[in-house]
């Protein structure tokens, strides 16, 4: 009776719950983060904080509204283009609400929520085709002035040669995402390998083959100018700090700290965005360092998410109540 009792109180055990691999990947960041901390004078940080100039922390916001909204103009334009009110304001609320999510998700995997629109499985697989071109212009363009930041700004950090590398390796990825968006015989190579993968019956039909000359040029100028206020976004809280490096130094530290923050070894940036900034920016002090650091977690990270947040439920709300108005 006893052994019944062991056994049956056996069975009503549940096993506690582990951490998986993953999520102490993802903490190790936030580790990193707790750890700098306790080696800066946070009195001195405060202050180097709440000395940023205002007129440059409003500029910074700016821009990180300018770059929401040229990324969701990008979007609309790489799924049909539609000048249809309705059909514009639809597609700049699913990929603000996406954009939203991204930014709290370890390797920005909430942005992947825009397939979550589509409806059928072919289409869910042809815009997942879409998120990966659009995320190669992301990359490509980060990979592109990491690459540059290390041959004119971090020289002798690494030899010629491989900053060489990483920046023909940017321009590559860019190069190859542009060429997916448009060119016939890539794609159609690239649709027949996908369907052809055995009992998966993709059927995939990449609408991209009839993308306009216009669309395309203006995907990928949206694409320089969204990059470029994420960057210039940053580079107004340098100046209102008074940091006294180029733009290009600024940069290559973003670039460097964005391109970390995709992999899942952290949440929001945290840490490794600390300590990519305080390796790079080694002419400044350390508490200055930091200070930037949390205004650029404020504008990009929380800033930029509210920002998404709010305007993409405005643009859902806005998009459901004109297609009850229609029906």
């Amino acid at each position: 009776m006893d052994e019944m009792a062991t056994v049956s109180t056996g069975r009503g055990r549940r096993p506690g719950r582990r951490l998986s691999p993953f999520m102490l990947i993802r903490l190790l960041g936030i580790g990193l983060f707790i750890f700098i901390l306790t080696t800066v004078d946070l009195g001195e940080l405060w202050k180097n904080i709440r000395q940023v100039k205002v007129d440059y922390f409003l500029y910074a916001m700016a821009f990180q509204l300018l770059l929401l909204l040229a990324k969701a103009l990008r979007w609309h334009l790489m799924n049909n283009g539609s000048r249809s009110k309705e059909q514009v304001v639809r597609s700049f609320g699913e990929f603000l609400e996406s954009y939203a999510v991204g930014v709290i998700t370890p390797g920005r995997l909430g942005e992947l929520m825009k397939a979550g629109h589509a409806t059928g499985k072919k289409k869910v697989l042809e815009t997942g085709f879409r998120i990966l071109i659009e995320r190669g212009l992301d990359i490509g363009f980060f990979v592109i002035i990491a690459g540059a930041a290390f041959m004119f700004a971090y020289t002798g950090m690494i030899t010629d040669a491989a900053g060489t590398i990483i920046l023909v390796s940017g321009g590559l990825i860019f190069l190859l995402s542009m060429v997916l968006m448009k060119s016939k015989s890539a794609l159609r190579r690239t649709q027949k390998a996908l369907n052809s993968i055995p009992d998966l019956k993709l059927e995939m039909e990449l609408s991209f083959l009839h993308i306009s000359n216009l669309t395309y040029v203006s995907v990928i100028l949206l694409s320089v100018i969204s990059n470029f206020s994420a960057f210039i976004s940053c580079y107004m809280l340098a100046l209102g700090l008074d940091f006294e490096l180029s733009f290009l130094f600024i940069s290559g530290g973003i670039a460097i700290a964005g391109l970390l923050n995709m992999l899942p070894v952290t949440v929001m940036g945290l840490g490794t965005r600390e300590g990519t900034f305080l390796l790079l920016f080694k002419p400044m002090a350390e508490p200055l360092i930091i200070a930037f650091s949390g205004l650029v977690f404020l504008v990009a990270q929380l800033g930029g998410g509210l920002m998404a947040l709010l305007l993409g439920q405005l643009f859902l709300y806005n998009s459901r109540r004109a297609k009850r108005g229609n029906s």
